[in-house]
């Protein structure tokens, strides 16, 4: 009995640590899937229009980046990038194991409907 609770517990720790260490790429994902969003957004939009987006998309995943931490450019062509780079850490029971900087960049070109 008291080895299948020993299992258990060790089974639970190792689910934790792998966690742990695949959360930052995780958000890293989801990260680029709102920026890909807005870039997608400022096709048809003002950089600044872009940036509120940005900052709207943020809070309400309850990030802590603001539209000001973001680059964005825009051409004439209205091809729209935008770009991160900020550090996220793999933590395991309030240690940190590694600090990871991570770059996000994302290109969007404008789609122009024809019927």
């Amino acid at each position: 009995m008291i080895k299948k609770i020993l299992n258990l517990i060790f089974l639970i720790i190792i689910i934790w640590i792998v966690v742990s260490i695949v959360r930052p790429y995780w958000e890293k994902y989801w990260l680029g899937q709102d920026v890909e969003a807005a870039a997608i957004y400022g096709t048809k939009n003002s950089v600044g229009d872009t940036r509120t987006f940005l900052t709207q998309k943020m809070k309400e995943t309850g990030r802590d980046f603001t539209g000001e931490d973001f680059r964005i450019t825009k051409d004439e062509n209205n091809n729209v990038t935008i770009s991160l780079t900020y550090y996220d850490e793999v933590r395991v029971f309030g240690v940190t194991l590694k600090e990871l900087e991570f770059t996000l960049k994302k290109t969007m070109s404008e789609v122009k409907a024809t019927f």
